[in-house]
């Protein structure tokens, strides 16, 4: 069998855990999972990066999957989403959303309400607190519009007055958490007891903020996120928050597919309750002896780790600005994907080499339009393919085959990553990474991407500059 997961933001642990969970399940089913993903995981200003990163969405054919996983509350541009929604209906083979938006797939929900209603009242009760602002999820967001709900109605079940000054629209990031605070403090008619954040990145960018600002938390200003995320473990202080269920949303989600494909029955709908996880950033209690003891070995092992990938990105960026041509970027490439320990990695290119030499010549000429650089050609190629330490290149092949047929990642109970090559809106191709889970467990695989993004376009540059040059040169 043979699925596809499409869905944005994998450095967030949300994401994260919902990978694992269907990760764990289609392994040892020998089933294979192509993962879609990209950084499109901006939202307060639209960019052409932005759209180039979602292209990766309009790659994969459904007639070569047997189900679909999506979760579309990920994907930030709802024309994109329109579009995989009526492909997959198209071709007709099972879909579970992560969501409630389309009416046409199967659902596993995690519900939005219970654990901000829990936190809000336990706030009230407990703690005895009256200016309780709220940060905000992005507007155009499902979930999102849930919590804030959840929140708006249980202060107004609790007579508790609330108004539009208390509320801050963010992107889930941390720097809006920060901008919500700075907001608050400076504009609001009164000043917050509580700031109550619809994920934990904002929560943690609020205490930050507030910090700054002269409040402690949770003496002055108490405050609370939502995800659960190992963020909230390693802040100080502990953070309260809310446990979603993702991972066994993912498994859920594998099982309906698996269900649907052998002619079962499927429970179209499935909703997976969340639920309050207090801490000390509420004034409630913290860690026990164990747990401290446990995420300072876990604190230090993450500082290590994140000082070695700093490091490489740092050398890849000044290396990777360096390069003449096509040939030492392979080169780099197959230093750097040695370093980092993926045993699979292809950089699969629109067109083919002849058609490039050919693109190069006619914007040497003069000539504009040559091709569509706004996505995928039907026709790709890979130029470097590392395969467990062998280096290798594979000729053209259909984008709907993701891969051609005879590279060695051909095999089942494999899953791939797949993202974007691209100059902002100007699309190179894709890269694969094959069993590789670091790629979701932090922003050093997509940072890495993006410097190679960058190497593309310095390449390319390069390139026409000397087409151009060879064509004075030849006059």
């Amino acid at each position: 069998m043979k699925i596809a997961v499409l869905l944005g933001g994998i450095s967030y642990d949300s994401q994260k855990r919902t990978i694992n969970g269907i990760l764990d399940k289609a392994i040892l089913d020998r089933a294979n999972v192509h993962i879609f993903t990209c950084d499109g995981w901006k939202y307060e200003v639209p960019s052409k990066y932005e759209q180039g990163e979602y292209n990766i969405y309009k790659l994969p054919d459904f007639t070569k999957y047997d189900g679909v996983i999506l979760n579309t509350d990920t994907i930030h541009e709802p024309d994109i989403v329109k579009e995989i929604a009526d492909k997959i209906g198209i071709v007709g083979i099972p879909c579970v959303d992560l969501n409630i938006t389309n009416p046409y797939f199967m659902h596993v929900e995690m519900e939005n309400r219970s654990g901000v209603e829990e936190i809000v009242e336990h706030l009230i009760t407990q703690h005895n607190a009256t200016n309780i602002f709220f940060i905000s999820g992005p507007a155009d967001s499902h979930d999102a519009r849930l919590r804030l709900r959840a929140y708006e109605d249980t202060l107004t079940a609790n007579h508790i007055k609330w108004s539009e000054d208390q509320i801050y629209h963010g992107d889930y990031s941390y720097e809006s958490g920060r901008r919500a605070v700075r907001k608050f403090l400076d504009e609001a008619q009164v000043k917050p007891d509580t700031i109550v954040a619809a994920n934990d990145e904002m929560a943690i960018g609020a205490v930050l903020a507030l910090k700054e600002a002269g409040y402690r938390v949770p003496e002055d200003v108490m405050v609370t996120g939502y995800d659960d995320s190992e963020i909230a473990a390693y802040s100080y202080p502990r953070l309260t928050t809310v446990r979603r269920g993702e991972y066994e949303a993912g498994q859920i989600a594998y099982d309906k597919i698996v269900m649907a494909n052998q002619g079962h029955e499927v429970e179209v709908h499935t909703i997976i309750q969340g639920h309050a996880m207090f801490s000390e950033s509420c004034g409630c209690a913290g860690w026990r002896d164990g747990d401290a003891v446990h995420m300072r070995e876990n604190y230090m092992k993450q500082h290590v780790k994140a000082y070695q990938e700093m490091e490489i990105i740092k050398n890849a960026s000044v290396e990777f600005t360096k390069l003449a041509d096509m040939d030492d970027l392979l080169e780099s490439l197959e230093h750097y994907i040695r370093e980092i320990g993926i045993e699979y990695f292809y950089l699969c290119i629109c067109g083919s080499y002849d058609n490039y030499c050919k693109e190069l010549e006619s914007i040497a000429n003069g000539e504009v339009g040559f091709k569509d650089t706004s996505g995928y050609s039907d026709e790709i190629w890979v130029p470097f393919a590392y395969e467990r330490g062998k280096v290798n290149s594979y000729g053209a092949f259909h984008k709907s085959m993701l891969l051609p047929e005879e590279c060695a990642m051909k095999r089942s109970g494999a899953f791939y990553i797949i993202m974007p090559i691209h100059f902002q809106d100007h699309c190179y191709g894709y890269c694969v990474a094959g069993d590789y889970r670091p790629a979701f467990e932090g922003r050093f695989y997509q940072n890495f991407i993006l410097n190679l993004d960058n190497a593309m376009e310095t390449i390319r540059k390069q390139d026409i500059m000397k087409a151009m040059l060879q064509r004075l040169n030849d006059k």
